[in-house]
């Protein structure tokens, strides 16, 4: 194959890729799926994680669950959905996770957050918070 040929065929491809991504912009190609984890990482209040699958502005699950580096601690996880109700288990050694599943759609900058409470005497201790914001 000579270089005048090369040249062809690459420029030949090129054109077939930009095409493709054009074709799939124009169809209205969805969002990319995204799956978000994080734990609170503060030294001094570790404790919880938190799990957001979404795609765009729309959530289909989150859990807010015990990261398990810190022990099993007697309490409560909750998971805060803005502008939606908080879900929470009873307490247990350790925390049982809280999960939501289904299909929510948000407002961009909405918070997710997992916080753990710890049980200590007739009280509450926090037990680490992490949050995530759909965009």
């Amino acid at each position: 194959m000579n270089t005048r040929t090369r040249t062809a065929s690459s420029a030949a491809k090129g054109l077939l890729a930009g095409a493709m991504l054009l074709t799939g912009l124009l169809a209205g190609t969805p969002a990319a799926h995204a799956d978000h984890q994080s734990c609170s990482n503060r030294t001094d209040v570790p404790g919880v994680c938190l799990k957001v699958v979404n795609e765009g502005l729309r959530v289909t699950y989150a859990e807010a669950y015990h990261d398990g580096r810190t022990g099993a601690w007697t309490g409560h996880i909750d998971l805060h959905r803005e502008g939606r109700h908080t879900i929470q288990r009873g307490d247990h050694t350790p925390p049982q996770a809280a999960i939501w599943s289904g299909v929510d759609d948000y407002t961009a900058g909405s918070r997710i957050c997992a916080q753990g409470w710890e049980k200590v005497g007739s009280g509450w201790r926090p037990k680490g918070r992490t949050c995530f914001e759909v965009r």
